[in-house]
């Protein structure tokens, strides 16, 4: 990496996979998600006015056309998570034939369009979304998805940045990425109430931690020089979540509180030639798609205006390894 720094963007690319254990599909959810895809055509467009690049981290069921090819790509070994309600695989009597059929579990058509924006890198996020820290998973399920993964991303791959769903990664994990073509990883802030935790481990203090350090300084500074080696891949950590508009706190000023916070660390990092990763789902967006999307372009003009002042340079993750003098 220059002396300058760089900002790095990594979106957990997902739609009902990511969230299916607790979002079931109704009316409302459907709509939601139908909201989402509306909103990634826009997302690239600003994300190509203002030259940015980014990894879309993408769950690998998400690249099948159909359903013959979806049940072609499935993995021989699956997790037996003693939660069932974390097994995508009991979700597939439910899905439908193809993407004009079922928007929420197929998305070619985004990713090619995805994969089409300039600066834009066709990441992993498992294939099943698949989950390192919940038991009743091993590590040959976890070796199974990421072959799968690979095998579904053919045509934009072999994908070499992952993003581990829910933020849960172990070391010991590590040479299965390494094995399937893998180079880095987005690691969790250093800071406590950012540990990679199963779900039944996280606590509700925890949440409410990671919540208020949105609006409040609990933590160091999320900036970072390089990259950490880790057993053979790079951990690229995270330094913001790009948290969605929630009525009950950001209607009170909230909202602005949060991008203030987002764009004066950039401004920090910009200006100490350091490194600010920021990262959210795409359908984060569509809780809110107007102030949502006002405030993700509040964050690309501050951007803008850092990299004509310092050459503050933006990155995906790929790219970022790329720029990357140590790596």
């Amino acid at each position: 990496m220059n002396n300058r720094g760089g900002f790095i963007i990594s979106l957990d690319f997902e739609l009902h996979w990511g969230v299916f254990d607790h979002t079931s599909l109704n009316d409302k959810s459907r709509a939601y998600f139908r909201t989402t895809r509306d909103l990634i055509p826009p997302t690239l467009q600003l994300f190509n006015e203002y030259g940015i690049a980014a990894t879309w981290a993408t769950v690998g069921m998400l690249f099948a056309r159909n359903k013959e090819e979806l049940q072609e790509l499935l993995p021989e070994h699956r997790p037996q998570y003693r939660n069932p309600q974390l097994d995508p695989y009991r979700l597939l009597a439910e899905v439908g034939e193809n993407e004009d059929e079922d928007p929420y579990h197929y998305a070619p058509s985004l990713i090619e369009l995805v994969a089409a924006t300039p600066g834009q890198e066709i990441g992993s996020h498992t294939f099943s979304h698949f989950y390192c820290l919940e038991p009743g998973q091993d590590s040959e399920a976890f070796a199974d998805d990421l072959g799968c993964a690979q095998r579904a991303a053919n045509g934009y791959g072999p994908a070499t940045s992952l993003v581990f769903p829910r933020n849960q990664y172990r070391t010991d994990y590590f040479p299965a990425l390494r094995r399937h073509g893998f180079r880095a990883f987005r690691g969790n802030p250093e800071t406590w109430f950012w540990q990679s935790r199963s779900g039944e481990d996280t606590t509700l203090y925890q949440r409410a931690v990671r919540l208020t350090d949105n609006y409040l300084p609990l933590a160091k500074s999320y900036l970072f020089d390089v990259g950490k080696e880790d057993n053979g891949l790079v951990n690229i950590p995270a330094s913001r979540f790009f948290r969605p508009y929630v009525p009950s706190i950001d209607s009170y000023g909230g909202q602005q509180l949060k991008l203030w916070r987002i764009c004066k660390e950039m401004t920090r990092a910009a200006e100490a030639g350091k490194n600010y990763h920021l990262w959210w789902h795409p359908h984060n967006l569509a809780t809110d798609p107007a102030r949502n999307m006002a405030g993700l372009e509040e964050i690309l003009r501050t951007y803008k205006d850092l990299n004509q002042r310092y050459g503050w340079q933006s990155h995906s993750m790929e790219s970022w390894i790329e720029a990357s003098p140590q790596n």
